[in-house]
């Protein structure tokens, strides 16, 4: 109804952008104390007219207490500025911004939760400039479409798909490429990518942009990316986006609407069913599988409580560093958090900071219990362990894998004994002693960087117990072999294969700068690598540096510009259709050790038969779904459980996760994922929550007993 409004010549609120009614329109990023009321809102300040009044006090109509209603007359009012922070005169600020996309430019618009940066998503010179001048070279862009028709020319959406992107939460949704999409516009969105991220226009800001019509011309789909720098959170004020994207932008549009809360937009996508479902083929109740699953928990979803049957103290989860997220817990409900964006640096420490507080004082929590990870150098941590000190009370630490699985437990609502696969880049493998009951492998394994964990958690998912691991794999040059894939291949060659088969793949060793590296000191690292020396260098259990090294030898990325490059562009490789591809072979030892050797091994001999690289990712895909299902099944025989918790950033990989899970259930496994909390770290808050819930139940009954 709000929309036919300001679409409607008729009505008092056309082209009125703040149109509003009690089921759309902001509230979290208005509020600034509870309970909802106007004047607790950024609202306080717009005295609603007569009309609006007499709405707001009617209790047959929609806009009865409608808290943000306001109209042209009386309420907020949109300004064109340019990049001096001037007021372009203009008729209708819309319109000239319309104008502006049109003709290439670069627009910083204000919505509902901060600032997007947005231009022309099928103009790629338009698409360049900003990655250019946002220094962000490929990572995937976000789209905006004015419907589902319109998105459709840029995807293939599904009817369940399109029930997401037409949801009140109104996600960016992952959505595999409509195949008629020119490769320059690909490319231009989202580089060596099997996708694209689309949403819908969820504002009455974008409907007019999308609705403005400038001599039979409209706009096309629209790149709409958080206005920020690197990881920082989104933008919410003109101020702070002069200073730090000033220089990305050709004019904003601006609103005197305050954003109290500044909230990003949330990021989904919904894995594939087994088969198309039918009473015999339908997942069992609880397994998500074909519904939506969240990458980031942000817009539309936070910060609603999720209702839980387990009774929580008054506790505090911090999150861990990457995809920074905290959630409180009291009772049987928990908060979490919008995303924050990477905690590593002042700002978003500070985000951190304000948003906790806010939380702290809206849901009247007083926590009894911080959690944080088990790494000792995440600023989290350091935050958690002030905070504790500060307060007087209880910290518990949760090693990173252990709490991906716990999640797993805590959205399944799981108190039984799972076994667990958590599958990401990197995660603090050392187990603080105070926590640590049982391990596995050798003293060397807890000084590597962990990533491809199989576990055991038990006792209600207090603990757990390492069942196995990928054979840890060289860094060489630590941080240097993450960025560069070649530099990671060409170190995994020389540990497995020795340095012949390293400098035979690479070129000869004067070639190894041009092909590797870029700086002599790297040359000279690399070098001795592949001349054997590789005791004392940094190894990592970790799956997506096995995906890394995998890209590295075919040659699909050179330098990483963002988390996860190349293991997305291996799989945007990977055709849909496996049938009659034989899968790359593994090795699992005695004591449950994943090796990789002969897959790297299998790959070698494909590629020297020029074998192509699309072909070599679909054999490294399936091979590596099939031994984690041997894997798994070898650990129901340990442990005597079938349900699996799958979580971890890997699981983003929508090729994997499809193949794992029609070769598990074959075996009569059941593997689970989270949904509504997140598999990357965003959800690992909720994992931390769990584990400390189960220590501090099994406490009294080990004091009894000891």
């Amino acid at each position: 109804q709000s929309k036919r409004e300001i679409l409607n010549p008729a009505d008092r609120r056309h082209r009125y952008a703040f149109t509003n009614c009690t089921d759309c329109g902001p509230r979290y990023t208005i509020i600034s104390s509870l309970p909802y009321d106007r004047p607790k809102t950024t609202m306080a300040e717009f005295k609603m007219c007569e009309d609006c009044q007499r709405e707001y006090d009617d209790p047959s109509d929609r806009r009865f207490h409608a808290q943000p209603n306001a109209c042209p007359v009386c309420g907020p009012e949109m300004v064109l500025l340019d990049t001096g922070g001037r007021v372009i005169r203009c008729g209708d600020p819309v319109e000239e911004t319309v104008r502006l996309l049109l003709s290439g430019k670069i627009v910083a618009v204000k919505g509902l939760g901060g600032y997007h940066l947005m231009c022309d998503a099928l103009d790629p010179e338009s698409v360049e400039r900003l990655r250019m001048r946002k220094r962000r070279p490929h990572k995937p862009l976000a789209v905006m479409c004015r419907d589902v028709e319109q998105a459709r020319t840029l995807a293939v959406i599904s009817v369940e798909e399109e029930r997401v992107l037409r949801s009140p939460a109104a996600p960016v949704l992952l959505l595999p490429w409509n195949p008629e999409v020119p490769q320059d516009i690909r490319a231009a969105l989202a580089p060596l990518n099997p996708g694209v991220g689309i949403m819908l226009a969820y504002t009455p800001i974008h409907h007019l942009m999308f609705a403005t019509d400038l001599e039979g011309k409209r706009l096309n789909p629209l790149v709409a990316t958080s206005a920020n720098r690197g990881d920082e959170p989104i933008i919410a004020d003109e101020r702070e986006l002069f200073d730090k994207v000033g220089d990305v932008i050709d004019a904003v549009l601006a609103h005197n609407r305050e954003i109290e809360n500044r909230i990003d937009d949330s990021v989904a996508f919904l894995h594939p069913t087994r088969n198309t479902p039918t009473p015999s083929s339908q997942p069992p109740k609880g397994s998500a599988w074909g519904e939506i699953h969240l990458i980031r928990r942000a817009r539309g979803f936070a910060p609603a409580p999720l209702e839980t049957p387990f009774r929580f103290q008054p506790s505090l989860a911090v999150g861990a560093e990457m995809k920074g997220s905290f959630a409180v817990a009291a009772g049987n409900r928990v908060w979490f958090s919008p995303h924050i964006g990477e905690l590593s640096g002042r700002a978003s420490m500070e985000f951190f900071e304000q948003t906790l507080t806010t939380y702290l004082r809206w849901f009247h929590v007083e926590p009894e219990v911080v959690v944080c990870d088990a790494h000792p150098d995440y600023l989290s941590t350091r935050w958690a362990e002030r905070y504790a000190e500060d307060k007087g009370i209880r910290l518990y630490r949760v090693q990173h894998h252990h709490a991906h699985v716990a999640s797993v437990m805590f959205e399944h609502e799981i108190v039984d004994d799972v076994i667990g696969l958590a599958l990401d880049g990197t995660g603090y493998g050392p187990y603080p002693a105070d926590l640590l009951r049982e391990s596995a492998g050798t003293p060397d394994d807890y000084s590597s960087i962990w990533g491809c964990e199989l576990l055991y958690v038990h006792d209600r998912g207090g603990r757990f117990k390492r069942l196995g691991h990928l054979k840890p794999l060289p860094l060489v040059g630590g941080e240097l072999a993450i960025r560069r894939p070649r530099r990671m291949a060409a170190g995994v060659l020389a540990d497995l294969f020795g340095k012949d088969k390293a400098i035979e793949m690479f070129g000869k060793e004067g070639e190894i700068a041009g092909k590797l590296l870029e700086r002599e000191n790297d040359v000279l690292r690399v070098l001795r690598v592949l001349r054997g020396v590789v005791r004392g260098v940094l190894r990592a259990s970790s799956a997506g540096r096995l995906f890394d090294a995998v890209a590295g030898l075919i040659g699909l990325v050179d330098e990483i510009t963002f988390e996860a490059q190349a293991p997305v562009a291996l799989e945007s490789l990977c055709p849909a259709d496996l049938s009659g591809t034989t899968g790359y072979p593994f090795a699992i030892n005695d004591d449950l050790i994943l090796d990789p050797a002969p897959c790297f091994a299998a790959i070698l001999e494909d590629m020297e038969k020029g074998l192509a690289p699309f072909e070599i990712s679909a054999r490294f895909h399936l091979g590596f779904a099939r031994v984690l299902v041997d894997w798994l099944v070898r650990a129901r025989e340990i442990t005597g459980t079938s349900t699996v918790a799958l979580s971890g950033g890997v699981f983003a990989n929508r090729t994997l996760v499809r193949l794992l899970n029609n070769l598990a259930r074959k075996e009569r496994l059941l593997p689970l994922l989270p949904r509504l909390i997140p598999a990357t770290d965003g959800g690992l808050a909720a994992g931390q929550l769990m584990a400390s819930r189960a220590l501090i139940e099994l406490e009294p009954i080990e004091a009894q007993t000891t």
